[in-house]
């Protein structure tokens, strides 16, 4: 069996399709109910938290831009993989053990990188770097990856009991 099908979940939307992903904004306007529910299978999760953070270490890489909107960055509910987290990904997988990790390895990583922010906004842009390419940031979305990959090996194990 190809490993992509046996680890994409039946049911989360197709991801595959790029006009219709939604673009995860560093900083983030008042929130809006949303129409659309969110679901991941943990393809989808890794790259969502994959994207996030490009585009995040893009601009803290990009000399000459304005400052980021820190308090947006801390809040792990607002990217995709966080509204998954808070919404159809609780409905889910809310009562297994390594749900809750994940939660906690989202919400740890979004410290981290409104640390960095933080350093940005403050003029330290070397020190922001140093904080994202390294240390606890990096360690904390390794964390995040791993977990994600764990929760469907999980669940996948728990389909077929």
């Amino acid at each position: 069996m190809n490993w992509k099908k046996w680890f994409r979940r039946e049911g989360a939307e197709d991801a595959a399709d790029s006009e219709e992903r939604e673009e995860e904004p560093l900083t983030i306007l008042p929130e809006t109910p949303t129409t659309r529910v969110i679901d991941l299978d943990a393809i989808d999760a890794i790259e969502a938290h994959m994207r996030w953070k490009a585009r995040l270490e893009a601009r803290l890489f990009s000399p000459g831009k304005g400052p980021i909107a820190a308090d947006q960055v801390f809040l792990d509910k607002r990217s995709t993989l966080g509204r998954w987290l808070y919404g159809r990904g609780h409905e889910r997988f809310g009562t297994l053990d390594t749900f809750s990790e994940l939660r906690r390895h989202h919400a740890e990583f979004h410290r981290y990188a409104g640390q960095a922010v933080l350093a940005f906004n403050a003029g330290q842009r070397d020190e922001a770097i140093r904080l994202v390419t390294g240390g606890n940031y990096a360690r904390a979305s390794q964390r995040l990856r791993q977990t994600i990959t764990r929760l469907f090996e999980e669940a996948a194990g728990q389909d077929h009991r």
